[in-house]
């Protein structure tokens, strides 16, 4: 808030919106976006991009947390095996496609007739 001037006695522009902080950071960690997290706090999104980025980054930083160790927990303590192809897929790189990354051709496959 500016300070209070002879022209101004009141001060300068409107006061400050204190939202409730938790709120906002659980509605991040759900991964609300911006739009329905202003619906909900009653405010402008501009207001919250200018004054709580900060909070609403670190809950969506959080719900990916949240998100990720699910996941693994579903692959490695509850034997998902939708889960285990997926991760195996995404964070080791692994193709169910036999083709060889480095000349893009097919591998060739072993009958066991011949």
């Amino acid at each position: 808030m500016s300070d209070k001037t002879e022209k101004n006695p009141k001060g300068a522009g409107r006061k400050k919106i204190e939202l409730d902080k938790d709120m906002l950071l659980r509605l991040a960690e759900l991964h609300c976006n911006w739009k329905e997290i202003s619906y909900v706090m009653d405010c402008s999104v501009d207001t919250l991009k200018r004054n709580y980025a900060e909070i609403i980054n670190k809950g969506q930083a959080q719900g990916n947390i949240k998100l990720r160790r699910a996941m693994w927990r579903n692959a490695l303590e509850n034997d998902h095996a939708v889960m285990q192809i997926y991760l195996s897929k995404n964070v080791l790189g692994m193709s169910d496609n036999p083709i060889n990354s480095e000349s893009e051709t097919v591998l060739p496959w072993e009958n066991e007739s011949e």
